[in-house]
C-alpha cells in the first residue's frame, strides 16, 4: 500500500516537473533570446611593448609577410625560452596562413562573426531555450577569467621573450600586434568549454567521493555501485551529445557501450538456462569485491585517457589538458611541457595508490579475504 502511494506521488511530481519545463521553455522562447558571448579576450594594444604606439609601418601586408615568413631567418637569442618560442611562432605562422587563405580580411572583418544556432528538432529547441542562457552566462564568466589570466601573463619573462622573437620575424606594427592578439584570443576561446566541462566533472567526482565517505559502512557498497552506474551513464550522455552534434559514429558507439555498462551496474543480471533448457534472465547482486575491481577499471580507463591526451596533444592540435594548463598560467603561446609532466606523474601516482588499495581490499582485508574466490565470478543470486 505504501509503495503504491509513493509511486503515485512520484508520478505526480514527474508530471508537474514536465509541465513546468514546458511552460518555462515556451516563456523563454517567447520573451528571451539567448545570445552567445562575443568578445575579444586580448586587445592589440596589450601586445605592444610599454611606451610603443600602434602605427602602420608601411611594410608589406600582414598576409604577405605570413606567407613569405618561411624564407625568413629565425634568429633567436639563446635563452630558456628559445625552443618554446620557435615552436610557438611556427604554429602561429601556420594558423595565420590558414586563416588568411580562408579570408584575407580576417584580421579586420567587415561583418561581426556571430555564431549561428541551428536547431533541427523540437527536442533540440526545447533544451536550447532551457539551458542556453545559463551556459552562455557561464561562458562569459570563464572568458572574463581567461582575459585576466592572459593580462597577468603579459608581465612575465616568458611573454617578453616571445614578443621579442615574434616582432623580429614579423615586424613591430599594428598588424603584427593585431595578429598576436587575435591568435591568443582564439586559443583562449577554445579552452572555455574545456574549463566548464572540467569543472563539472570535478564537482561530480568530489561529490561522489564525499557521499561515499559520509555514508554509513553498511551503505557504502550500494552507494559505490550507484555512483559507478550513474557515472557511466553521464559519460554515455556526454558521448551521445558530442556524437549527435558532430556526427561522429565512433563516439556514438562509445555512448552505447558506456550506457550499457551503466544500465548493467544499475540493474545487474545474468543469463540462466533452466532444467527445461529455457533461457531466462535473473537479477543478481554484485559483491563488494566486484564493485571495487570495477571501480579500479573505471579509474584506470580515465587515467589512460588523461595520459593519452598528454602524449598526443600538440600546439597544432591542443588537447584538453594543454588548454587547461594554458588557462591556469594565461600562456597560450608556449606548450606547457612542465605542467603536462606534472599531470602525468600525479595521475600515475594516484593510479598506483588506488590500485594498491583495491588489491588490499580484495585479497588482504580480513573482512573480505574469505570471499576472494567469489570475487572472481562476482555475481551472487539474489535471495528471495
Amino acid at each position: 500500500m505504501e509503495n503504491g502511494v509513493a509511486m503515485k506521488f512520484g508520478k505526480k511530481r514527474l508530471t508537474y516537473l514536465m509541465i513546468g519545463m514546458m511552460c518555462l521553455s515556451f516563456s523563454l522562447s517567447y520573451f528571451y533570446r539567448p545570445r552567445p558571448p562575443i568578445r575579444e579576450l586580448v586587445k592589440a594594444s596589450q601586445e605592444m611593448p610599454p611606451g610603443s604606439r600602434l602605427v602602420s609601418s608601411g611594410a608589406a601586408p600582414m598576409a604577405s609577410r605570413v606567407a613569405n615568413s618561411f624564407t625568413l631567418a629565425l634568429v633567436l637569442v639563446k635563452s630558456e625560452y628559445s625552443e618554446k618560442n620557435a615552436a610557438g611562432i611556427e604554429y602561429l605562422r601556420v594558423w595565420a596562413q590558414e586563416n588568411f587563405q580562408k579570408d584575407p580580411s580576417f584580421l579586420r572583418p567587415v561583418t561581426l562573426n556571430v555564431p549561428v544556432e541551428v536547431h533541427h528538432s523540437i527536442i533540440d529547441s526545447l533544451f536550447f531555450n532551457l539551458f542556453a542562457g545559463p551556459v552562455y552566462s557561464l561562458q562569459a564568466h570563464v572568458m572574463d577569467y581567461l582575459s585576466g589570466q592572459i593580462a597577468d601573463f603579459h608581465h612575465s619573462r616568458a611573454y617578453l621573450s616571445f614578443i621579442g622573437d615574434y616582432y623580429e620575424v614579423f615586424g613591430m606594427d599594428a598588424e603584427s600586434a593585431s595578429l598576436l592578439a587575435r591568435y591568443q584570443s582564439e586559443r583562449a576561446k577554445s579552452a572555455v568549454n574545456v574549463i566548464l566541462c572540467a569543472a563539472f566533472w570535478l564537482l561530480v567526482t568530489a561529490g561522489g567521493v564525499v557521499s561515499i565517505l559520509i555514508a554509513p559502512k553498511g551503505l557504502r557498497k550500494s552507494r559505490g555501485q550507484w555512483l559507478l552506474s550513474y557515472g557511466w551513464l553521464l559519460v554515455a550522455a556526454l558521448y551521445f551529445v558530442v556524437g549527435w552534434t558532430e556526427n561522429l559514429v565512433a563516439v556514438m558507439a562509445s555512448s552505447l557501450i558506456c550506457g550499457s555498462i551503466g544500465l548493467y551496474l544499475h540493474r545487474p543480471f545474468k543469463f540462466q538456462i533452466g532444467e527445461d533448457s529455457a533461457l531466462s534472465v535473473k537479477l543478481v547482486t554484485l559483491s563488494p569485491q566486484f564493485i571495487a575491481i570495477f571501480a579500479w577499471i573505471s579509474v584506470s580507463l580515465v587515467a589512460i585517457r588523461l595520459i593519452t591526451w598528454v602524449k598526443t596533444g600538440t600546439l597544432f592540435a591542443p588537447d584538453p589538458l594543454t588548454l587547461l594548463a594554458s588557462s591556469w598560467s594565461g600562456d597560450f603561446l608556449h606548450d606547457p611541457v612542465h605542467a603536462k609532466k606534472n599531470i602525468t606523474r600525479t595521475v600515475g601516482l594516484a593510479w598506483l595508490l588506488y590500485g594498491f588499495w583495491t588489491a588490499y581490499y580484495v585479497a588482504y582485508d580480513p573482512k573480505t579475504s574469505a570471499e576472494v574466490e567469489r570475487t572472481l565470478d562476482s555475481l551472487q543470486p539474489i535471495n528471495k
